[in-house]
């Protein structure tokens, strides 16, 4: 029998600290009458003992922290599933502040368009005019102020980075576009037109600002009326009939029971929609596979999986146009287009160059150039393996499956190799090779003494001369693809990308909002979920379909936009 945490009885309890719960716990709080818990799986991120890697600029030592990740989570890309391919590596947070704790710091609200077609689609409210107010209540921008646009007083400090702090390569990219007549846009965020731009950055003086560190600060934490409870994991949702009535958890003392009025999961797009169907809420069929009692019929639960596929271009970088060691971030600026193909937005790719290509000696001697589908029609799914949460949910993403998102990333790299044959690029970047992110460069990006040892001896051959890069590149780096066989082959190139395609870490969509009566909607606009009563889900998984950019920005909005309204109704 679960032992009951004390004798308190919660208003709320958010299960999940990231981008959404973070906010959830600080806005519901705001109303002393409401008794509101916090559970995170993974460990704190205290105001006054943030670790280093979370803070520092350069975001990608966090990323590749084991300690900070989920570590059953393994998904299928762009391959159907079958015994000969493996699933990969899917970097989850598990830490308090989610992703905003370990993501890139890039801070983008997509475009007014998306969140149209949301509404068009039954997401009633959730249209550009009805998301810009939270939009501007979350910023404080470093660089507009209070504007019709922007916000000027909000928890999290955005800023754009100017253009004398860009760093070599982002400068030549940047010269490259100027010379096709490409206009620098300033503010992506705020104008949406195709473009360059500075990337608007949740870092002030160097230091990452995370939900958790906006959201939870020593203000907010001396609240009597909320409790964070980290390193506790959540087993299981507890119902009375079919009203959500408390959830178990185990932490270092072992299980618990915690008891409340009302149950919001923010777990993310891919553990929110496991949790549901483990709890008896998602589709029928599977669920009985799964032996698991139906409580609620949800065909859509773990349907409409999005996420943003990208692929690259990497380059040796001569001494003149490597990072000065002054400079942490590795990326300042984007560029947003139109691939004008049938049947997509405008504003539908990116295409984002990178100074540095890892923590290590041979990434401080690489660049590379993505190229990536801003707005994707591919859709995967979110089933469960095991009705045990131990054992994490089967993902297929089944990326590129939408001949749109494959035509464009054809498109896009024939755009990358147009772009490193200007002289502004090719005079700043070396050797030129397709850029793969393998398990063996993932485990190469995990800090070590073995992996600065290992890369700083091919950091050294690199070093020794245009033969020496060229025999490392061939035999080492990408033994089986070269440039030119990309370039001349369109066969070679679509199955190179078929096989390279890698994932943003934006899955989105496996929830989505809608309208009651859409089969295929999971919850209604307030996040209530559809079939019983006294459960939510507020993270990326609502999003009816991925936003044109990084998902940060909008999972945070969409927090404010549902706190203000579970405000709203108690005050009624």
């Amino acid at each position: 029998m679960a032992e009951r945490l004390g004798e308190t009885a919660f208003d709320y309890i958010i299960v999940g600290g990231g981008a959404a719960g973070a906010v959830l716990a600080s806005r519901l709080s705001e109303d002393p009458n409401l008794q509101v818990a916090l559970v995170e799986a993974g460990p704190d991120t205290p105001p006054d003992n943030v670790p280093e890697d979370i803070l520092d600029s350069y975001p990608i030592v966090a990323y590749f922290n084991s300690s900070y990740h989920w570590q059953n989570i393994k998904v299928h890309l762009n391959n159907p599933i079958s015994s000969d391919v493996l699933p990969r590596t899917y970097e989850q947070a598990k830490v308090m502040g989610g992703g905003t704790s370990i993501n890139g710091q890039f801070a983008f609200r997509g475009l007014p368009w998306d969140y149209d077609e949301w509404a068009e689609g039954g997401a009633r409210g959730w249209d550009w005019n009805g998301v810009l107010p939270y939009f501007r209540k979350l910023e404080t921008d470093l660089d507009y102020g209070t504007s019709d646009l922007h916000g000027g007083s909000g928890p999290l400090p955005l800023r754009r980075i100017p253009k004398d702090e860009w760093s070599p390569i982002a400068k030549a990219t940047a010269s490259v576009l100027d010379k096709r007549g490409v206009e620098n846009i300033e503010d992506h965020n705020g104008i949406f037109r195709d473009g360059y731009f500075p990337m608007t950055i949740n870092n002030v003086d160097g230091k990452r600002v995370s939900a958790a560190v906006a959201y939870l600060n020593r203000y907010v934490r001396t609240r009597p009326n909320l409790k964070v409870l980290a390193s506790t994991e959540m087993n299981s949702i507890v119902f009375d009939g079919h009203k959500a009535s408390g959830i178990e958890v185990t932490d270092g003392a072992g299980h618990k029971l915690l008891k409340g009025q009302e149950i919001i999961i923010s777990a993310g797009a891919l553990q929110s929609p496991a949790i549901l169907m483990r709890s008896g809420i998602g589709p029928a069929d599977h669920l009985k596979q799964m032996g698991i009692d139906v409580r609620a019929d949800r065909k859509g639960v773990g349907q409409n999986l999005q996420d943003h596929p990208m692929v690259a271009l990497a380059g040796f970088l001569p001494r003149k146009s490597r990072l000065p060691k002054s400079m942490r971030r590795h990326i300042q600026m984007g560029y947003r287009y139109s691939s004008e193909l049938a049947d997509t937005n405008p504003g539908d790719m990116f295409i984002l160059p990178s100074n540095r290509a890892a923590w290590h000696p041979l990434g401080k001697r690489l660049a590379s150039i993505i190229v990536c589908v801003n707005r994707p029609y591919s859709t995967g799914e979110v089933k469960l393996r095991h009705a045990d949460p131990a054992h994490g949910p089967d993902v297929n993403f089944r990326q590129l499956s939408d001949e749109r998102d494959l035509k464009r990333l054809e498109d896009g790299m024939h755009r990358l190799f147009a772009m490193v044959d200007d002289p502004a690029l090719s005079s700043a970047i070396g050797e030129i090779f397709p850029a793969t992110f393998s398990e063996r460069v993932r485990e190469l990006g995990a800090v070590s003494r073995k992996n600065w040892f290992l890369t700083s001896l091919a950091a050294g051959v690199m070093e020794c001369g245009p033969l020496a890069r060229k025999l490392m590149i061939e035999n080492a780096i990408v033994p089986d693809i070269d440039v030119q066989a990309l370039r001349g082959s369109s066969n070679v190139l679509r199955s190179w990308i078929i096989e390279n395609a890698c994932g943003s870490w934006h899955a989105s969509g496996t929830c989505k909002i809608g309208d009651k009566q859409d089969p295929m909607a999971v919850v209604d606009a307030d996040g209530r979920v559809v079939g019983v009563d006294g459960l939510r889900v507020v993270d990326a998984s609502i999003m009816p379909s991925v936003i044109s950019g990084n998902t940060m920005l909008t999972t945070i909005m969409a927090a404010e936009k549902i706190a203000d309204s579970i405000k709203e109704g108690h005050r009624r």
